[in-house]
């Protein structure tokens, strides 16, 4: 067999053996963006596990792999702190194995975590003063920085460090 048709063959067979989610659909982590009213809040990322995974000030932009649930919790001082959830769903770019990479590429995608998107994709966080009757605005953005859904929730202080909502 000639050395170019070995490397034409290498190479196709390398393309059918990752998945389409993992090649066009933006791989294993995926950027989450980070923002509160006031700005210079600290941010600190946990996985479901415990592990911190990252931290910052808002407002700002990590890359986190897709294949965590995260808690996210966002402090300033003089301001109660809030949770955010993140959390998997599914990444449409998963389907292309229906075309291409089949059964193999869909392995792929899972194994790498490159199957899942992070949902909002952007937190964005209107913090509330100490000491006044507190409300959350919570914005549900999609990646394409759209808003899904707005919530205004009423939070009570609870024994612990934070507060919940209701």
């Amino acid at each position: 067999m000639q050395p170019a048709l070995k490397a034409l063959l290498l190479v196709s067979f390398l393309f059918l053996a990752t998945g389409c989610a993992t090649i066009v659909g933006g791989g294993t982590s995926q950027p989450v963006s980070f923002q509160s009213a006031p700005e210079s809040a600290t941010f600190t990322v946990q996985a479901a596990s415990g592990l911190e995974i990252a931290q910052g000030t808002t407002p700002s932009t990590v890359s986190l792999p897709r294949s965590n649930e995260y808690q996210v919790r966002i402090d300033l001082e003089g301001y109660q702190p809030q949770t955010v959830a993140l959390t998997r769903g599914i990444n449409g770019w998963i389907w292309g194995n229906l075309f291409v990479g089949w059964i193999l590429g869909f392995g792929i995608d899972f194994l790498t975590g490159s199957a899942y998107k992070l949902e909002p994709a952007s937190i964005q966080v209107g913090l509330q003063q100490m000491g006044e009757e507190l409300y959350a605005v919570v914005q549900f953005l999609d990646d394409a920085q759209e808003l899904i859904e707005e919530k205004r929730l009423l939070m009570i202080p609870d024994a612990g460090e934070g507060v919940s909502v209701q």
